[in-house]
């Protein structure tokens, strides 16, 4: 286990973390609504006491259950990831979003949410950077799980 790849975890976790909660302050007290371009991108200020597309609405215990049991997992998989770089990155992604939208049910039952897209007509749901940082995450994961999948069978087809 690398000491540099722990201590970049601890920091992007701690300011990607710190950013989105400062994010969400800033949001809460200064922001209704602004039109960024018309038509395409606002930012509006929404609560959400759901999930994903409003899943478990009013559901706040089911939500943290489900959060605490992500977060030992993802801590878990990063502790036993740190030698690989990018999946400690991966995961750092994901704890540090799970964790800012984790802290908002914990203490106010909901979560800020205030990027607003609209494509093609249809309003895409209200998200916020913690949610982009979870899916970039899952991204990373996903990506280099399959990529070390894809290795061990042209590992196994060489031999």
């Amino acid at each position: 286990m690398k000491k540099s790849n722990i201590i970049l975890v601890c920091f992007l976790i701690s300011f990607l973390l710190s950013l989105d909660l400062v994010l969400k302050y800033i949001v809460s007290n200064y922001l209704t609504s602004i039109n960024i371009i018309d038509n395409f991108f606002s930012l509006t200020y929404v609560l959400n006491d759901g999930a994903a597309f409003s899943l478990f609405r009013g559901n706040i215990y089911i939500l943290i259950i489900i959060a605490i049991i992500c977060l030992f997992f993802i801590i878990y998989e990063l502790k036993n990831n740190l030698n690989d770089r990018i999946l400690s990155i991966g995961y750092s992604l994901l704890l540090a979003g799970l964790l800012g939208n984790f802290i908002d049910r914990l203490i106010d039952g909901y979560v800020v949410d205030y990027l607003s897209f609209k494509l093609l007509g249809y309003n895409y749901p209200i998200f916020n950077f913690a949610d982009i940082l979870i899916v970039v995450g899952i991204i990373i994961v996903i990506i280099k799980e399959v990529l070390k999948e894809r290795g061990k069978k042209d590992e196994v087809r060489s031999k």
